[in-house]
């Protein structure tokens, strides 16, 4: 029997939906039988996935045997979303995370050991110094930083000039002094992130109280009163004494960028980002080492790493991609501030002339940011007590007082 064309014409339209259909479901079966064995799920934070892809067709033409599946996570939310899957066992292969947050998953008994990965292509002694013993517990070695930062003194070159200081300052005396000399009614000598995240202003006051006596010692700070005190007395009387803006109250660390490059603002502590964007912008932006209390002074390192869960469906596939990563090369293209390999430091990117105060803050005069999770814990108690001694609702030596005792709580006896 012939077919009508009106019903010829339906009989095709079904025809092609039909066979549509079994094409994305044959393709759906293509990609579902591949095996766990065959991809590497890595979770990279928003800001590094642009480079990411381009590493990532790289690593996949080395071991075409292997696809990588990228997971976008943000800040914002990594630490949660990370915490949550490590603890249900439903996990990626690889993941970007940060290094402060790695001693909570390995004390839990969540991560791979990435020990292996480390020898001669990749030898520790080519890392920051300390920073892999900030993931290693017992001789096992639980992390790749790649990613690595710290902060150093910014300051305007104008305003420097306007009231008489030939050089930026060497010793908390000179900090002190010179920020004394640049106030005017429009500009103060300096200014501390007294809003916003509570660990920015706790991180400057662990700075000063490692300069005065406090050490890290696995991940967990050990305090004096006295170095707590001096780091308060440093610290709050700047706001008391007006040197430093009482506006302090309000300001994150972005707030105080925007103050300084309104020339509001002499001379600051301050991350790499901030320098870049002075100088992008034409600014007299000048950088130094942070003083201390007779030269050079320590801060803390921050940064991110590769960790790989216990739980990962492809653990092997996990620790080829995290070697790749580690490559001099790779993390100095991937990483947007300092890389954790001293070899990959020899990158143009990183020899600009605002960045060599953080390339040698770095490599001489800093030190791991402690990521004992009871010291996390503690935050906020200590940003508050900042806030009480710059407010002058109680002195350093209260406030040294109450942190000891917080931390004899909740970190034991000093």
């Amino acid at each position: 029997m012939a077919i009508r064309p009106r019903t010829a014409a339906l009989f095709a339209v079904v025809l092609v939906v039909v066979l549509g259909v079994v094409g994305v479901i044959v393709h759906n079966a293509t990609r579902s039988s591949t095996s766990s064995s065959d991809t590497v799920t890595w979770w990279v934070p928003d800001w590094d996935s642009e480079v990411a892809a381009t590493l990532v067709r790289r690593f996949e033409s080395e071991n075409p045997s292997l696809r990588v599946e990228v997971v976008k996570t943000t800040g914002d939310t990594v630490a949660n979303k990370v915490s949550v899957a490590l603890d249900a066992g439903n996990t990626p292969d690889l993941i970007t995370e940060s290094i402060a947050r790695t001693k909570t998953y390995i004390d839990k008994g969540r991560l791979a050991d990435l020990t292996s990965l480390y020898g001669s292509a990749m030898p520790k002694s080519d890392f920051a110094p300390g920073l892999t013993d900030v993931v290693s517990v017992d001789g096992k070695t639980y992390a790749v930083p790649y990613r690595w930062a710290t902060n150093a003194l910014i300051y305007n070159t104008e305003l420097f000039a306007k009231a008489g200081i030939s050089a930026p300052p060497t010793t908390w005396a000179e900090f002190v002094a010179d920020a004394k000399k640049l106030p005017t009614s429009t500009v103060a000598g300096t200014a501390w992130p007294m809003q916003g995240d509570p660990s920015d202003l706790s991180l400057r006051f662990l700075d000063f109280a490692l300069q005065g006596g406090t050490t890290i010692e696995n991940g967990t700070p050990k305090l004096t009163q006295d170095s707590v005190e001096r780091a308060l007395e440093l610290m709050g009387t700047s706001v008391t004494k007006g040197y430093a803006t009482k506006s302090s109250f309000e300001l994150d660390n972005t707030g105080i960028r925007d103050l300084f490059l309104q020339g509001r603002i002499g001379m600051y502590l301050g991350g790499v980002f901030d320098a870049d964007t002075a100088a992008r912008q034409k600014f007299p932006v000048g950088t130094a080492l942070a003083p201390g209390p007779s030269g050079p002074g320590i801060q803390e390192g921050v940064g991110w790493a590769y960790i790989v869960p216990k739980a990962a469906k492809n653990i092997d596939g996990a620790k080829k991609l995290a070697s790749f990563l580690g490559r001099p090369e790779n993390m100095a293209s991937l990483t947007l501030t300092f890389p954790a390999r001293v070899s990959a430091a020899s990158d143009a990117k990183f020899k600009t002339d605002v960045r060599k105060a953080y390339g040698e803050q770095l490599a001489k005069h800093s030190i791991p940011a402690p990521n004992n999770p009871r010291w996390t814990a503690m935050i906020p108690f200590v940003h508050d007590t900042i806030q009480e001694v710059a407010l002058g609702s109680k002195t350093p030596q209260q406030g040294a007082a109450a942190i000891m005792t917080e931390a004899e709580k909740n970190l034991g006896p000093a």
